[in-house]
């Protein structure tokens, strides 16, 4: 587990994250200090910019983006969140705003900011003005969020000092990805108001199945 040393004043640990990545194809990792969301969001392409993606077309356009080299034919892309508006630069985004629509990449143009994708994209229209990143990855990823109840977080002891945190999926939840399938949990973070990931976890794959109520426990030691 990761718990990131966060010196602005202390937020409430109020949502949680549990998706398909952490970089093992299911077993366990030893977390990155550098991590500000769980891997199954996608990482930021790693020239930054700002990408524009429209609900039924192939063509995603880019702005201050670079990619002829940041981005291939036959990987995965999709609209980042919108920029985080309290917190600093270690923030997932502005909590809420995060997308699923992934889309397989075509082609790259050589010379113009614009790729285009193997079918016309499915999720939400977002135009620059949103300003968001392109998020990439190998395959198209699943993020289950939810927002933690009272109960689910309990102060255990004072030194060292200890929260429990406890994610529940319900037999009714998260039983199909975008496309589909089942889905193979194998992360989990846990993130403030703010969208700051405070703690982060990997655990051998779990496959989420209709009926089945999957119970993660971590505890947070400061």
């Amino acid at each position: 587990m990761y718990s990131r040393d966060v010196t602005q004043v202390q937020k409430e640990i109020v949502r949680f994250k549990i998706g398909e990545g952490g970089s093992s194809g299911g077993l366990p990792i030893t977390p990155d200090a550098t991590f500000v969301d769980v891997q199954g969001e996608g990482a930021p392409l790693a020239n930054g910019g700002t990408c524009e993606f429209t609900n039924g077309s192939t063509l995603v356009e880019g702005s201050g983006t670079n990619f002829q080299t940041d981005v291939s034919a036959g990987d995965w892309i999709k609209p980042g969140p919108e920029p985080a508006l309290v917190s600093p630069n270690y923030s997932a985004g502005e909590p809420g705003t995060e997308e699923d629509g992934w889309g397989e990449v075509l082609s790259v143009h050589p010379t113009l900011q614009q790729i285009t994708l193997t079918a016309s994209y499915i999720g939400t229209t977002h135009p620059f003005s949103e300003n968001r990143p392109c998020h990439k990855a190998s395959e198209p990823l699943y993020v289950f969020r939810k927002t933690l109840v009272v109960g689910d977080v309990l102060f255990d002891s004072v030194l060292p000092a200890i929260t429990e945190l406890t994610a529940t999926v319900l037999g009714g939840e998260a039983n199909s990805d975008q496309l589909g399938n089942t889905p193979d949990f194998y992360e989990l973070g846990f993130f403030d108001d703010d969208g700051v990931m405070v703690g982060y976890v990997t655990f051998d794959r779990q496959q989420k199945v209709s009926g089945v109520q999957l119970v993660t426990i971590a505890d947070l030691i400061f």
